[in-house]
């Protein structure tokens, strides 16, 4: 998320009596109180930084004071001071955000504000973000979207394109006692997540006898190479990461396996498949 603010912050977000007239600060260009000011180096007057460079940009090198040129400097300690007293109330007070914040602290605020909305990506309706991820897990329109597992058609003609689709953790054993299998490789990709941690290990005998951990990305199936031979279980297990910009804003550590090789062949129906 980013900041609400671009320009000037309007004087009726401020709270209590602040000691002196805020409108003797207004940004000249936008006419609010500046919002990360700068100010011109000739009058001192402060600007939004956003305000002086969009009007920078139409008029090169002019102070909006009309002073012989503009020359920005930081903005002069006494104005910086009056507007740390400020206290504002949040941008998302009509959506039920009741916090007072200083001026200094309102940019943080504002970013990881809960009452802010999110669209979800499957009914595409706006949650508050405070109540996303719950949404997001009950979703009718996201489970349908989101099988809980394609496998049990990858097999057939005009089935799933993903073998699994799993949360936190899978496996892959055989089902008759003695029979062992080879792992040779295996393609994934983050569902939501970028940079998941993807921990694929081999056991024989209820002993973990081979292990390796791949980072994935969202959306770009990854082939892992690595023949493990003598096996009667394979886990995988994923966890951490960060939501991808574009997966709906939900955090969470489901993974999409795009093709498991297996070997010497064996029947489908010997392996048995545990998601969870």
């Amino acid at each position: 998320m980013t900041s609400t603010l671009k320009t000037g912050l309007s004087s009726e977000r401020v709270r209590g009596p602040p000691g002196f007239y805020i409108s003797h600060l207004a940004c000249p260009v936008c006419h609010e109180l500046p919002w990360k000011p700068v100010a011109c180096q000739s009058c001192e007057t402060p600007f939004c930084s956003t305000c002086i460079h969009q009007w920078l940009a139409n008029n090169p090198f002019k102070c909006p004071n009309r002073c012989q040129s503009y020359t920005e400097r930081k903005c002069p300690p006494f104005i910086v001071k009056l507007l740390s007293q400020l206290q504002i109330a949040c941008f998302y007070q009509s959506a039920g955000c009741n916090q007072i914040i200083s001026y200094e602290g309102l940019d943080k605020h504002e970013i990881a504000c809960g009452f802010q909305s999110q669209q979800c990506s499957g009914c595409q309706l706006q949650i508050l973000k405070k109540d996303f991820d719950n949404h997001m897990s009950n979703c009718p329109s996201m489970q349908i979207r989101h099988t809980t597992s394609g496998y049990t058609t990858s097999f057939m003609a005009g089935g799933s394109r993903n073998i699994a689709f799993f949360e936190q953790k899978a496996s892959v054993s055989v089902a008759r006692p003695n029979e062992k299998f080879t792992f040779f490789s295996v393609a994934a990709c983050a569902a939501w997540n970028d940079n998941l941690q993807l921990t694929i290990t081999g056991h024989r005998n209820s002993i973990e006898i081979n292990t390796h951990t791949e980072i994935l990305l969202f959306g770009k199936p990854k082939p892992i190479l690595l023949f493990w031979e003598n096996l009667d279980k394979i886990t995988l297990e994923s966890s951490g990461g960060t939501a991808h910009p574009t997966s709906g804003g939900g955090n969470w550590t489901h993974v999409l396996v795009a093709q498991l090789t297996i070997g010497p062949f064996i029947d489908e129906n010997t392996l048995s498949w545990n998601i969870t």
